[in-house]
């Protein structure tokens, strides 16, 4: 039986994850913490309620599941991680080791990561390369660049078939509250749910993006790739690159009503312009065929219309 395992399984990247796979394996297994998934999962997957701190547990059901395929979303994001510090690093290092670990011993599946362009960190050339420096700024990111070395080690020296997303700045409906890099997804939740929304950042601020069917299809895409044709282990990807007036303009155009301001606090453009506006996926390209689906236009109609307000009366839907 062909099986695929994906840790942060309740998540709604997990969920959809389900579906994405449906002609690719026999079975699912999630693995998360939470009483149960976000969204609906496929029929053939399983949930299970796992610590991935609790490498005996985590252990047993690997070896239970004989996974084909790993597919490792689980972390804790960059404020959870500045908050708790220890927390961070023991799910964000300690976890992925454990999981590396026992998956190169256990049963030596293809280990796929996401990774994050927040392991590049501040202060960077406008077009970021898969090989510029990495020096991140906050723990998150240092989690992810050190996860990132990790898995490469246990490739060159354990045989794994370790291969790695690098992901800039996910549009989604799950987006998490307060964060910086969820300003463009509340952009657009907030314009559908509310009728306004008010961006802390310059209009001219550019900001590089990818829509969560997107990820999704990079997921399958690089998990599918042919090994022989890969060429590195880590792989930047680029969807979107776009100014936030790009974005204000690209929400009106789907919610005519729809009232967007811009009052820039410094601290948040700041943040926002050190990140790298657009990103150089040349190598994804080439070795297993990545092509974003969705530019600005398709992204802003389908998360407007198809995902958050069928029942919203901006949107002129039902």
């Amino acid at each position: 039986m062909k099986t695929c395992l994906i840790t942060g399984g309740a998540g709604n990247l997990g969920c959809q994850l389900t579906w994405a796979f449906t002609d690719r394996f026999d079975r699912i297994a999630l693995f998360d913490v939470a009483d149960g998934p976000v969204g609906l999962i496929a029929p053939f997957a399983v949930y299970e309620k796992v610590d991935l701190t609790d490498e005996e547990q985590t252990s047993r059901l690997i070896a239970h599941y004989q996974p084909n395929v790993v597919i490792h979303l689980a972390s804790l994001l960059s404020g959870s991680c500045e908050r708790d510090r220890r927390l961070g690093w023991k799910v964000n290092m300690g976890a992925t080791f454990s999981l590396l670990e026992i998956v190169s011993q256990c049963c030596n599946a293809m280990f796929v990561f996401a990774s994050s362009v927040a392991t590049f960190g501040s202060d960077l050339p406008s077009i970021v390369s898969d090989d510029s420096p990495q020096w991140p700024d906050g723990l998150y990111g240092v989690t992810k660049m050190a996860a990132e070395r990790l898995g490469v080690y246990y490739h060159r020296q354990h045989g794994l078939d370790f291969r790695c997303l690098r992901l800039p700045t996910t549009i989604s409906r799950f987006a998490p509250a307060g964060a910086v890099s969820a300003l463009a997804s509340h952009a657009f939740l907030e314009s559908a749910r509310n009728g306004s929304f008010t961006f802390r950042t310059r209009p001219e601020t550019e900001m590089a993006l990818i829509y969560v069917q997107d990820v999704l299809r990079a997921i399958v895409g690089l998990s599918a790739a042919q090994a022989s044709l890969l060429t590195r282990r880590v792989y930047n990807i680029h969807g979107i690159s776009a100014t936030c007036r790009e974005i204000a303009d690209a929400i009106v155009q789907q919610l005519p009503r729809a009232i967007l301001h811009f009052e820039p606090d410094e601290k948040i453009v700041s943040l926002l312009e050190s990140w790298p506006g657009r990103i150089d996926d040349t190598a994804a390209h080439r070795d297993w065929g990545w092509e974003p689906n969705f530019d600005l236009e398709r992204m802003a109609r389908h998360f407007i219309h198809e995902t958050v307000s069928r029942t919203d009366p901006l949107s002129g839907t039902s």
